[in-house]
């Protein structure tokens, strides 16, 4: 049986309130800036998370579906253990696992694919306070990665993007700072 509520009282709404909502981001950071004005903070912004028993397919769809090239991968009981990125997913590694163990395309889960736990490197939330935008560019550039996650006394607190730091500072650093590691980079750098 479901229990009984009563109305909450209503009133008139007054004219000109202002609506709260989060500040947004500026649309463009210099290097100098705050890097907390490129965090991705999840206590704003709900992370994007996968299991380790979902396909490289549905990790790619559920990516797409959400606008980000990362999800978060999570055990049972909602602690993270890993990462997996559209790169990887679209790159040559699902085909050399199909062939190495003999596996259709569509049966390579995400926890077969994934960046484990062990080989992430993180950055601690308490040690960005005075940080700047051109520290998280050095940091990513040194890490020749992506992607760095940000903890907050034990907990996955948020992270920094180079698309999105790229999008802010209106160009893509990445291309600008990191060498090419094979003639397929260089191509593609070049084309």
């Amino acid at each position: 049986m479901q229990p009984a509520y009563t109305p909450r009282d209503c009133i008139p709404l007054q004219a000109k309130l202002a609506i709260e909502c989060p500040e947004e981001p500026p649309e463009l950071v210099h290097f100098h800036d705050s890097a907390m004005l490129v965090f991705t903070d999840f206590a704003r912004v709900h992370p994007v998370t996968i299991t380790t028993d979902r396909s490289i397919e549905y990790a790619l769809q559920k990516m797409k579906n959400a606008g980000v090239r990362l999800l978060i991968v999570m055990d049972n009981k909602h602690r993270m253990i890993g990462l997996i990125r559209a790169d990887q997913i679209m790159g040559d590694d699902p085909v050399r696992l199909a062939e190495d163990r003999q596996l259709d395309h569509s049966q390579i889960t995400v926890g077969m694919l994934m960046l484990p736990q062990s080989d992430i490197q993180v950055l601690e939330l308490n040690h960005l306070r005075d940080a700047r935008v051109g520290h998280i560019v050095a940091t990513l550039n040194q890490l020749e990665q992506k992607y760095v996650i940000v903890v907050d006394h034990g907990v996955v607190s948020g992270l920094f993007s180079a698309s999105q730091i790229s999008r802010q500072l209106g160009r893509n650093f990445l291309q600008e700072e990191n060498p090419a590691h094979s003639l397929a980079e260089m191509v593609h750098t070049i084309g």
